[in-house]
């Protein structure tokens, strides 16, 4: 795959154009990225509302039915379901690693094994998360693809 950029000082907002020959798998995921890039979700945190950037999103977990979202130094609340965080960041780079998390895979500085056949993903903000074993292949996918583009 072969990119080209040009700085064009006259444009307003940036322009990306794919061209191909065959709608490929690789040419999918780097439009199902592009299309994140600017992509937000509305959060609340003390009674406020926030747009949260989904490439500021470390993790968002689900406690006592209630939708969390992490940044680097905030915790949002949300009110959407994990399931369909899941299915609106699908393409974005996030992973669900337990039934109640999912990591934004950008934001994973590597993943470890512990003792009693357990995992553990450590982000990039030294924050450690478990990881259940069966969602193991997501994460290796997300990883894989993110290392062919």
């Amino acid at each position: 795959m072969q990119l080209i950029m040009k700085e064009n000082p006259n444009m307003g907002e940036p322009e990306v154009t794919i061209e191909y020959k065959d709608l490929t798998g690789n040419v999918k995921r780097v439009s199902d990225f592009v299309k994140t890039v600017d992509r937000v979700i509305t959060c609340k945190k003390e009674n406020e509302e926030y747009s949260v950037p989904i490439n500021e999103i470390y993790y968002m977990e689900s406690v006592d039915k209630k939708g969390f979202i992490y940044t680097e130094s905030e915790v949002y609340q949300t009110s959407h379901r994990l399931l369909e965080l899941e299915k609106m960041l699908s393409g974005a780079g996030f992973a669900r690693v337990s039934r109640s998390v999912i990591i934004n895979v950008e934001m994973l500085k590597g993943i470890k094994n512990l003792p009693n056949s357990r995992l553990e993903a450590i982000l990039i903000n030294n924050e450690r998360i478990c990881v259940n074993r069966n969602y193991l292949n997501g994460i290796k996918d997300i990883l894989l693809r993110r290392n062919t583009l």
